[in-house]
Order: C-alpha cells, then structure tokens, then sequence
C-alpha cells in the first residue's frame, strides 16, 4: 500500500490469518482478535500450559518465549514476555516455548541440563520463563562458539524473578550450558518454513483490525485512514491497559516492523 487515500470507515472489518512457524511445522490460524495476547493465545486457544502467567504485566518472565525472526541468511532470536505480546506481532517468526526443548527421543537440552545440574530450580513455577531466557543467550551465544559469562547471564534473565532458589545456582547453569554437548537448531528447515509464509497485503475492499506496515509510507499511509486505531510498539503500555483495565481496543497499527 502507499499513499492510499483514507478507507471508508464502513467497510467491512477483517482480522489477517496468523501464520508463524511452531515445532518445526507452519501453523496458520484464522479469527485471532487484534487484542489477543501470545499468552492467551498460547494457553487458552493452543493449550500449551508450559508457559505461565504470573504477573500478566511484564514484570516476573515466567510466560518468557523465544521468537526467531529472519536475519539475512540467519535467524535472530528473541526471549520476549508473551503476556505483553499482541498474539499478531509474531506473523513470520518462529515461535519456541518451554515444552519445545527436549528432544523426541527425551533428551534434555543443554539449558535443561544445566539447570538440573546446577540445583537451579525449586518450586518451578519461574523455571519455564527462566529456561527459555537461557534458550535464547544459548542459541545466540554457544551455538555461536561463545562462552557464557557472568555479565551476560544478569543481563539475560535480567526480566526473570525467581521467589525461592536465588540467583546464583541459575547464574551457574547459564555459565554450564557451553559445558555440555552442543544442540543445534536446523535453521536452514525454519527459514525454508518461513519463505512459505503468505506476505499480508492490504485489501482495499476492506479495513483489516490488525495492520502491521513494513514500511514508513505505509505506516503513514494506515495512520491517514485510521486515525482512531491504537499505535502499538512494544505492548507495555497498550496490552496493560487491555489486561488491566479492560479498555476496548478495537483496531491496532503494529509499529515495530517499521524500521524508520
């Protein structure tokens, strides 16, 4: 879209398919409402119980996933709070949660092991959002042939409280996880996943509730014709007011792909 004019505001509402890669299969899902967040996504539409809620304000990491995104050649990855997460920002990426690391076979993963290892968990309700915290510094850290150290384990599960074990034996495992025989991810498979993703094109015949522009022109573009949606960035103040005070958010403009 560019530079179109502004779309009658009585043109039929539309929510975009949601598709995203999840266990090494595209998944593609219809009618998810522009205010539904990851985590209810997640655990009450997908029934994957792994992740938790907590504080459902960003605050505790216990619902902390990993999200792969395309990076030239590569997959970046990101250990994001899924409570603050509009469950639409994740079209494109590669999702991972707690209950994806163990191999089929029953293998732990090295971030498992290593929080094993080391006694990093006790009553284990942190554990998930602390794991998939480790999961991302390991994929972006060892499984690029660097070492953990101290500095970057704090700044890693800098977002993750944990009530009862303390911090040093999870601080170990972070720093044990490049110990322990390598797993990779098959990010050749995931980006091949990704190209099969469809692009979202705007309709013209119809105002889409959840727009995600990717580029400026664009951007502007839906902000001219829909100056009563909701911008949203990175969620922390627009997905409190939804699951906090309950305010009816009805159209949502996705900022963040906006590189400008």
């Amino acid at each position: 879209m560019s530079g179109s004019p502004a779309r009658n505001r009585l043109s039929p509402m539309t929510t975009p398919v949601l598709q995203f890669v999840h266990r090494g299969e595209l998944v593609s899902l219809r009618n998810v409402p522009a205010t539904r967040t990851l985590l209810q996504l997640l655990r009450e539409d997908l029934g994957i119980h792994a992740v938790k809620e907590g504080c459902n304000e960003g605050d505790c990491g216990a619902c902390t996933v990993v999200l792969g995104e395309r990076h030239a050649d590569r997959i970046r990855y990101h250990a994001v709070n899924s409570c603050l997460r509009l469950a639409h920002a994740i079209a494109g990426m590669v999702l991972w949660t707690a209950a994806d690391l163990q191999a089929q076979d029953g293998t732990l993963h090295p971030v498992q092991q290593a929080l094993l290892a080391e006694h990093a968990s006790q009553c284990g309700f942190c554990t998930p959002g602390v794991a998939m915290s480790l999961f991302g510094l390991y994929q972006n850290e060892v499984c690029q042939g660097r070492s953990v150290d101290r500095a970057q384990a704090q700044h890693a599960l800098s977002g993750n409280l944990c009530r009862c074990t303390g911090y040093r034996p999870i601080l170990d495992a972070a720093q044990h996880m490049s110990a322990l025989p390598p797993v990779t991810v098959d990010e050749t498979r995931l980006l091949g996943l990704l190209t099969k993703i469809t692009p979202r094109q705007p309709d013209p015949a119809a105002v889409q509730d959840y727009a995600a522009p990717t580029r400026l022109d664009e951007l502007l573009a839906e902000r001219v014709a829909r100056p009563q949606a909701q911008l949203v960035a990175g969620g922390t103040d627009v997905v409190l007011w939804i699951n906090k005070l309950h305010r009816d958010v009805t159209e949502v403009i996705d900022l963040s792909r906006v590189d400008a």
